[in-house]
Order: C-alpha cells, then structure tokens, then sequence
C-alpha cells in the first residue's frame, strides 16, 4: 500500500486511538489514579505521533516488518483478540473495568496489526484495521452473553425470571397444574424461548442457554442471509461480511423474534416467484402480528424493498407494476391484525389489557443525550447512519448509483422515513430510550436498502478515478466496523458468577419460609423471582396476576382499572404473603436512568404495597423481600423463627 494511504491511516488511527482514551478519563472521571494518568499521558502521546506523521521520511514502510502468510497472521492475531478478550471480562484491573479502556486497547491492538499488513501492495491499512477490529468487535459481543449461562436458581437481571415464567405459560398445564392465560407482551418471544418446555426440560442451565443460543442463532441466520444477497457484487467476502451484520444488528439489539420475520423473507422473496413470495410474506406477518405492534409490516414491506432493487420499470404499467407490492403490503398486514385478534381470542387475558402502550407516556426528552442513555436516540441512531450514509453519498458524487426509476426511489425513502419515525416515537415511550432496540425495524432496513445500493456496481470507475476513489471509501468502510464495535464495547460487564453454595443456603432459607406460609396457608403472590416456581424450585400454587413486568407495564401505562384492583387486594390482605424486589420508596429526579419508570413503580406499586404490608425477611442483600400484612405479629413471629433452624 502506498506511503500516503497510510500516512493517512496513521493519523486516523491515532486520532482514534485519542478520542477512546478521553472516553476512557470521562467515565473515570471520579477515579483520579495511576491509570487514570496512563490514558491522559496517551492522549498527549498520541497528539504529538500525530502531527510527527506529516514528518515520516520516504521508505519508512520498508522498516516494517513483512507478512507472507495472512492464514497465519489472522490465526495469531484472533487468539490473542481472543485472549484480550478473555481478560477484558476476567481482569480485575481498573482499566479494564470500563469499556472505554477496552475499547481502547483493541484500537490500539488492532492498528499495531493493521500496519503489520500495509507492507502488502494488495493490503489497504484501513481494511486490514476494520478487520481486526471486526474480530474483536464479534468476541467481545460473543463473550458478553457468558455470564448468562450460570445454574444458579435466582434471576440473574431485573427481567430474567419473568422472561422464563412467560414462556412457561405456553405449557403451563404441564408444569402448574392448570391451564393459565398467555402473556400478553411479546408473545413470539415467549413462544420461541417455551420450546424445551414443550420437550419437558425444566433446567434453569438448559432454558440460559438456549436463550443464548436464540440471540446469536437468530442474529447469526438473519446476517448470513442478508450478506449472500449483498456478496453476489460485494467485493467483501462472505464470512467478514455475515459478521459485520453480525455486529451492526446487535447495536439495537434487533431481537431475535423479529429475526425470524427478516428470515422467512430472505428465505421465501424471490422476484420471479410472487405468490412464493406471498406465502413467505404472510408467514412471516402471522409471527409478526403476534409479537409488536410496529412489527406488523415489516415482511410486505421488507418483501417491497427487494423487489424494487430487483425489478426495473420503465415508467409505464404502473398497476401492473405495483400490484404484487400492493397485495404483499396488504395481505401481510391484514394477516398480521388477523394473527393478533387470534392471539387475544385464545389468550385467556381481557383484550383491554393488550396494547397498553398506546397510553403510555411520551418522554421526547429522551431523544437527546439524558441519564438513561448518554448519547440520546437520536445522535446514536444518526451515528449509526453515518457510514452508510457516507459512503452512500460517495456512490451519488461519483455517479455509481443504481439506475432506479423515481417510484422506487420514493419508495425505498419512504420505508425507510416511515420506520426512522416510529421508531422515534416507540423510543420515547416510557419503558424506552435507553438504547436503539425500538430503533430495531429501522436497522434492519437500513441495513437492507443501504447495504443493497452499496452492493450494487453498474459501472467500474476509470483508472484515473480509481485512487482518489478508494482512500474515501476506505476510510469509510473502516467506520462501517469502529461504530458497531463502539457500541458493543459500551457494555462492560465482568464474567461474575454467583457462588452455588450462598445461592443454595439463601434458597434453603425461602425454603423454611415457604414452609411456615404453606402451613398458615393462603396465596403468596411472586411479583418476581417466579422462575423459583416455574423450575420447581419451591412448591406453590401459582398466582398468575401481577406479575413483575406486567405489572410495571400497567404501572408505566397508568391503567387505572387494573392497578386500583391490584391495590384493593392489597388493602383486603389478599395475600398470605408477597414475594418483591427492592422496595425502595425514593422519588427520582431526570438526573436518575429510567426515573420516570422508578417512579411509576413507586407511586403505583411499593407504596400501596408498604401501606397495607411490611417486609419481615430479605435475601441477596435485599433483592428478594418477603412481605406479609400488617399485624400479622404470629406469622412475623414463625417466619423470623424458621431463618434460626439449622439443617
């Protein structure tokens, strides 16, 4: 490669290599040590390399080394990716506890290799970096979901056990005894993640990860498809192609429930076959309309995408033109509807109580940078754009876009414009806008119709076109990686697993406890931890209403029918007891992550709950409370009584 193109590499590199130290000594602002030194001296290191680049002598390239195997090199350099990665989640160093120090170090790793490759004319330092850093990008997510694979009985985040609950109501008959009605939000989800339930296997490790396997499955399916469409003109490989889908879906997350609607259509479109098509289309809309709401046009609309990429018009025969469009559109959404208004038939649940987002609030405060989500909804899905958008614009200036008529023009604006703007809207809702998942639609078309004009060359630039061309192009590809790493490394989280013998002697002790209300008898009521139940880790009636989440979703959609029932129940002592995470009463301020959710829960739930009973036991440092009436001075009495028995 020549020595301006990675001259030029050189100070994009190290500007890149500055702004995540600074990322790094913004997050640890509050931590001033030796590390925190470290960065701020790299970030000078770095300024002064930069400008010293304009300064390198010719033939500098020759001083480093030369790669003759790039097998071996990709080999090398994937394990020790691989072994960073290990130690990013493992290390108990300080800076690596943020993901801007991770982040920092796999730029780093990954230029050092990048100009390992520039010696090779064929190599550009720019593709060479986006592909190494692509490498750490998927480790990284990979190595995220490792500490979701754990046996131990508790729920391991805010929503884990009532996921598993929800999917165990698909069998319920099975495992409770009793018929009990469907959940009511996302029931595709539940309806994937039931299918070991299906085959009686009831292991907590089991349901883990096969949850894990949905997420990369579904994520890993969805982008292999996409990418064999992109790779029959695509210079990019196959494989680096899948993962950088791979890793550009995972910045919403784009929820492995709508991955099988993006599958069944790549699977069935065929531009030749409509009525193929058709039956894809409305398989597809018949999963969608069980899911989400803004789901439900998703497979005609996708399905519309690829047929105006695929079939030219001339301007004339419009209705002939678009009547296939116009029946995949319609069918699907009307099969869609028709899926859902089944759903609710067969559900068991009072059809009032679905679509309770439509009440909710909208917090449009959320679409810029606030303590829910640093970078705001809409600067974050703009950088995601960016890329795409660039080299887009690259393909306009040089005249290199695909010869469409204005109505497929218009038409593939016009979907994207209409899932850009609900997905807005879905972000703001309360109970969103803390990252770009409501944004999850919009990715994958972007990612379709994007993806599809860039993968199409109708014309080869000239030779004298050829060089200027390519350093633009370059550079942008290499964004293509650096943001979708970016936001895989927002996450920092640790490969922590909880101790199996404390979780065994804090489940043995609800145990003794549940013992004591089976004797006083009457209903206790889980609003969370119902996994415990659904695993057959205690032996209890189930109580199906007021479920964790469904009830914060009551809580956040202020359903005054459904909440003041709840509460009287509370006020009639319904329950012999109540099982509850934190009660924390403390009104939050927008200074505060999801406030407005906290205090939702707060005024509808914990202080009805607390003026009508009061906590008697807690577990986990608090995260599981055991709650019984007011008064019952006995019951406290027992319960405080069976925490003294040894075994």
């Amino acid at each position: 490669m020549s020595q301006e193109e990675t001259q030029k590499f050189l100070r994009h590199w190290l500007l890149l290599l500055a702004a995540a130290c600074v990322w790094f000594l913004w997050e640890s602002r509050y931590t001033r040590n030796i590390w925190f030194m470290a960065m701020a001296d790299m970030v000078l290191v770095c300024s002064i390399l930069f400008f010293l680049t304009w300064k390198l002598k010719p033939g500098f390239l020759d001083k480093i080394p030369s790669l003759k195997n790039d097998m071996v090199f990709w080999i090398a350099f994937s394990l020790i990716a691989l072994a960073l990665t290990m130690l990013f989640f493992n290390l108990q160093f300080h800076i690596f506890s943020y993901g801007s120090g991770r982040f920092a170090f796999a730029i780093g790793f990954s230029g050092v290799f990048a100009l390992l490759l520039s010696r090779k004319i064929a190599n550009s330092s720019y593709i060479a970096f986006a592909k190494c850093l692509l490498v750490f990008g998927v480790l990284y997510r990979v190595a995220a979901f490792v500490p979701e694979i754990q046996s131990g009985p508790f729920a391991l985040g805010w929503s884990e056990g009532s996921r598993f609950y929800n999917a165990s109501l698909f069998a319920s008959e099975g495992i409770y005894g009793s018929r009990l009605p469907l959940p009511v939000l996302h029931p595709s989800r539940y309806l994937m993640q039931a299918l070991p339930f299906f085959v009686g296997i009831r292991s907590i490790l089991f349901h883990r990860v096969w949850q894990v396997v949905l997420w990369l499955g579904m994520t890993l399916w969805g982008s292999w498809l996409m990418a064999k469409r992109f790779n029959t003109s695509a210079k990019v490989s196959l494989p680096w192609l899948t993962a950088l889908l791979f890793l550009f879906f995972f910045q919403g997350a784009v929820y492995y429930h709508l991955m099988v609607c993006v599958v069944l259509v790549l699977l069935g479109y065929k531009k030749d076959k409509p009525l193929r098509t058709l039956i894809f289309v409305l398989l597809a809309s018949a999963w969608a309309g069980i899911s989400r709401v803004n789901w439900m046009p998703v497979p005609g609309l996708m399905a519309v995408a690829l047929y105006l990429f695929d079939k030219p018009f001339d301007g004339k025969k419009w209705v002939q033109y678009l009547i296939w469009p116009v029946v995949w559109v319609v069918g699907g959404f009307t099969l869609a509807y028709l899926s859902k208004q089944g759903y609710i038939a067969i559900s068991g649940e009072d059809p009032a109580l679905f679509d309770s987002a439509f009440s909710s609030a909208l917090l449009w405060r959320r679409l810029w940078p606030n303590a829910t989500f640093f970078l705001g909804i809409v600067p974050a899905i703009l950088l995601v754009m960016l890329p795409g958008a660039a080299l887009f614009w690259l393909k306009f200036r040089e005249k290199n876009l695909p010869s469409l008529h204005w109505l497929q023009w218009l038409g593939l604006a016009g979907i994207l414009g209409v899932f850009f703007a609900g997905g807005l809207v879905v972000s703001v809702k309360i109970g969103g806008g803390g990252d770009l998942h409501n944004l999850d639609g919009f990715l994958v078309f972007w990612a379709l119709i994007v993806g599809g004009m860039l993968a199409l060359n109708p014309r080869l630039p000239k030779p004298e076109e050829r060089a200027r061309e390519n350093q633009s192009w370059r550079f942008w590809l290499a964004m293509v990686v650096i943001i979708p790493a970016f936001f895989a490394f927002m996450r920092s989280g640790t490969w922590s697993f909880g101790a199996a013998q404390s979780q065994g002697n804090e489940l043995s002790d609800l145990k003794r406890a549940v013992g004591v209300l089976q004797d006083h008898g009457g209903d206790v009521l889980f609003i969370s931890e119902r996994q415990l139940l659904t695993f057959a880790e205690l032996d209890l009636a189930i109580v199906p209403e007021y479920e964790k989440v469904f009830l914060m979703e009551m809580a956040m959609g202020n359903n005054i029918e459904y909440l003041s029932i709840f509460q009287q129940k509370l006020q009639d002592h319904a329950f012999v007891a109540i099982i509850s995470d934190p009660l924390s009463t403390s009104i939050q301020g927008s200074n505060r992550g999801f406030a407005d959710e906290n205090n939702a829960w707060v005024g509808q739930v914990v202080l009805p709950m607390l003026a009508n009973y009061e906590g008697v036991l807690s577990w986990r440092n608090g995260e599981i409370n055991l709650l019984v009436p007011q008064g019952e001075t006995e019951l406290i009495q027992q319960l405080l009584e069976s925490q003294l028995t040894i075994d």
